[in-house]
């Protein structure tokens, strides 16, 4: 099936820039985002259990675990930094 669907510039632009990052063409982020929006669940057998499709909860831990150990560590802000006064230094 053929389906041709009008996006506004912006739309347009956000899917294209999208593709580059993923090395895809546009058409082909589109359908992955349609696929996953229309459908949010798949049958694994005919009477099972319904599963989500996308990453687990484990895989999203493992993939934030990844993520927040790819920053470097920085030593927490003095008090000073982030009390009032040096907020609103005209407030004292």
């Amino acid at each position: 099936m053929t389906l041709t669907i009008e996006v506004s510039g912006e739309l347009e632009e956000v899917l294209k820039a999208q593709a580059r990052e993923q090395g895809l063409t546009a058409d082909r982020v589109a359908r992955r985002v349609l696929a996953r929006a229309l459908t949010p669940t798949v049958e694994r057998e005919k009477d099972g259990p319904s599963v989500a499709t996308g990453p687990s909860g484990q895989e999203k831990a493992r993939a934030f675990v990844q993520w927040a150990r790819s920053h470097r560590d920085t030593p927490p802000l003095p008090d000073e930094a982030i009390g009032r006064a040096s907020m609103y230094p005209d407030r004292r």
